[in-house]
């Protein structure tokens, strides 16, 4: 039985040999040609236009940026990182690629990644694969005790490349079953590995995925605490990718499911290799229950915050570290929003650690595996009720909410935090303070923005949803002074003429940024038409100076005053915080 799962997203690569690869159907790693050279393909069918990031490994947790490159037509990319030494996480966002079940051009969605970690020496060129395989793997790594170390990259990739019955699945490169003939002249590791991705897709077509990107972060999961059996650790993953759905994943998706999968495929229209059931019947045939394990017959893996790896006996025994975190995003509860962490590295945000979705409260769970350090979470996508008009609006492109947790331990348990306009604020504001965001600048723009809206945790106070009836009885002064503030900007949204209110979070995100609420970041004037839809009639015009201030005390006044406000508070319940507002020289 096979053990391993976590959350999707992190990541990591690289690996040992040599230079760029092509595409289509065949071919394995390249010849070394110089220094600190690493190429490759990023195949879930060839990406075409993602960005491939190189991270160091420090500490076994992803760390400083390396290098970042596009992908071409073929999946294929290339980048430098100089004299580098050690284990490099590869990381590949966004891009198109074909879909091998339906022939239809997708795109990878917002918090859809695929990764790779390896070792690599000095001076070493290294043709490395990144690929729905290689991503199971580096979850698997991650979550393990130690996190990315050397043994633990190893075994993850060892245990995942013998679950599918390929010996190296950094290195060779996967058969694309699309292009005709592909199988001819294969090698059966070519075969295994291009057919083991084509069973993924074809099984997010099974199941009604909109995006079956979706079913990369899926299997990633499962993978993440040595088991696959649709759980991470003892929690059962939600599939349905990052695009929406809310399907359990079952517990037999990575064993039998993907062998029917694959055998559905073998045998359609789609599948153009020239390769038959009968090619594959050794991996379907071990695609069962009876090996979810992923590190092997007599090899133990358990689930939960633990100690490490440790051989001897019948076998390895792993122990993930997963940590995670939880929490609600809110402007009016947002469902259906893309959640992604990022770790935070020398003050600015670093490499994707994970990704989920919020359901139709808002609520939203990750995990983040070993990772210890700060964390900057952006939540993007989803729909919310205005609060201001009671109409059901969609995140606008380009309007997001973040929030910043300071120092999370290995391991560790975070429940209860808020994503909102008010942690949104603060993440900008921190990030344009002298050194970024440091976590002596996290806590104190925190801190800052908390006090100027009178809350005095904006990171872990619950705002009260004042279009929920009696929602203000029993709510203590911060959260009704938190769900009022957020009133207040959907108000003054309104006022002002936003065709979509969420354009009001990006407008106040940069007013905050400077620290000084005045309507201009540091010198120059921000315009409001463009943050949220634009204003009616789709013109644009400039935040008033007092539009953080006094223009916030009087919507908010008159929000509480309108048939909107269904919380039982009137404006006599947060008249400090509007009297606050309203004599505010803009100073955070």
């Amino acid at each position: 039985m096979r053990k391993l799962k976590v959350m999707l997203s992190l990541t990591f690569l690289i690996g040992s040999l040599s230079l760029l690869f092509g595409c289509g159907g065949a071919g394995n790693s390249g010849t070394t040609t110089g220094s600190g050279m690493i190429s490759g393909s990023a195949v879930k069918g060839p990406i075409n236009g993602g960005t491939v990031t190189a991270y160091a490994v420090t500490n076994g947790t992803m760390g400083a940026q390396l290098a970042s490159g596009t992908t071409d037509s073929q999946g294929n990319y290339h980048l430098s990182i100089g004299d580098y030494t050690g284990s490099i996480v590869m990381q590949m966002s966004g891009g198109t690629y074909v879909d091998e079940a339906t022939g239809a051009t997708e795109t990878m969605a917002p918090g859809d990644v695929m990764t790779a970690v390896v070792t690599l020496s000095t001076g070493t060129a290294a043709v490395i694969q990144i690929t729905p395989l290689t991503s199971m793997a580096q979850a698997m790594a991650q979550n393990m005790a130690g996190g990315l170390t050397d043994a633990n990259i190893t075994t993850a990739n060892t245990a995942v490349g013998n679950y599918f019955m390929v010996s190296d699945i950094l290195h060779i490169k996967p058969m694309n079953p699309l292009v005709t003939g592909s199988g001819s002249g294969a090698t059966q590791d070519m075969k295994n590995y291009g057919m083991a991705i084509a069973a993924m897709t074809q099984y997010a077509k099974n199941i009604g995925m909109t995006s079956s990107s979706g079913i990369v972060t899926s299997m990633m999961n499962d993978a993440s605490d040595g088991v696959i059996n649709g759980m991470m650790g003892t929690t059962q993953i939600t599939m349905g990718g990052m695009m929406g759905g809310g399907t359990m994943m079952p517990p037999t998706a990575g064993t039998t499911g993907l062998a029917t999968a694959m055998t559905q495929f073998m045998g359609s229209p789609m599948n153009r290799s020239g390769l038959t059931p009968l090619d594959m019947q050794k991996l379907i045939e071990n695609l069962n229950p009876s090996n979810e394990q992923l590190l092997g017959i007599g090899e133990v893996a358990t689930s939960g915050t633990g100690t490490g790896i440790s051989t001897g006996g019948t076998g390895t025994t792993v122990t993930p570290m997963n940590g995670l975190i939880s929490g609600t995003a809110s402007n009016g509860p947002l469902a259906g929003g893309t959640i992604m962490a990022f770790a935070i590295n020398n003050g600015t945000m670093g490499a994707q650690l994970a990704s989920g979705a919020t359901d139709t409260e808002g609520n939203f769970t990750m995990s983040l595996g070993n990772y210890s350090g700060s964390v900057m979470l952006q939540m993007n996508g989803g729909t919310y009720t205005d609060l201001a008009t009671g109409t059901t609006m969609t995140m606008t492109a380009g309007n997001v909410m973040t929030a910043m947790i300071s120092s999370i331990s290995t391991g560790s348990t975070i429940t209860g935090i808020q994503i909102t306009p008010l942690t949104s604020m603060a993440q900008a504001m921190a990030q344009n303070m002298a050194g970024g965001m440091t976590d002596a600048n996290i806590t104190a723009a925190n801190t800052a923005i908390g006090n100027y809206f009178m809350v005095s945790d904006i990171l872990h106070t619950q705002p009260i949803d004042p279009l929920v009836t009696g929602s203000g009885t029993g709510a203590n002064q911060d959260m009704q002074n938190y769900g009022i503030t957020l009133a207040a900007m959907s108000q003054y949204a309104e006022s002002i003429g936003m065709a979509n209110s969420s354009g009001i979070i990006t407008v106040m995100v940069n007013d905050a940024s400077d620290g000084i609420m005045n309507g201009k970041m540091g010198g120059t004037s921000i315009t409001t038409g463009t943050m949220g839809g634009g204003m009616m009639g789709g013109g644009s015009s400039m935040m008033q100076s007092t539009a953080g201030t006094s223009g916030l005390a009087t919507a908010m006044t008159t929000f509480m005053g309108s048939t909107m406000n269904k919380s039982g508070l009137t404006a006599t319940s947060v008249q400090s915080l509007i009297t606050q507002l309203a004599a505010s020289n803009g100073t955070i």
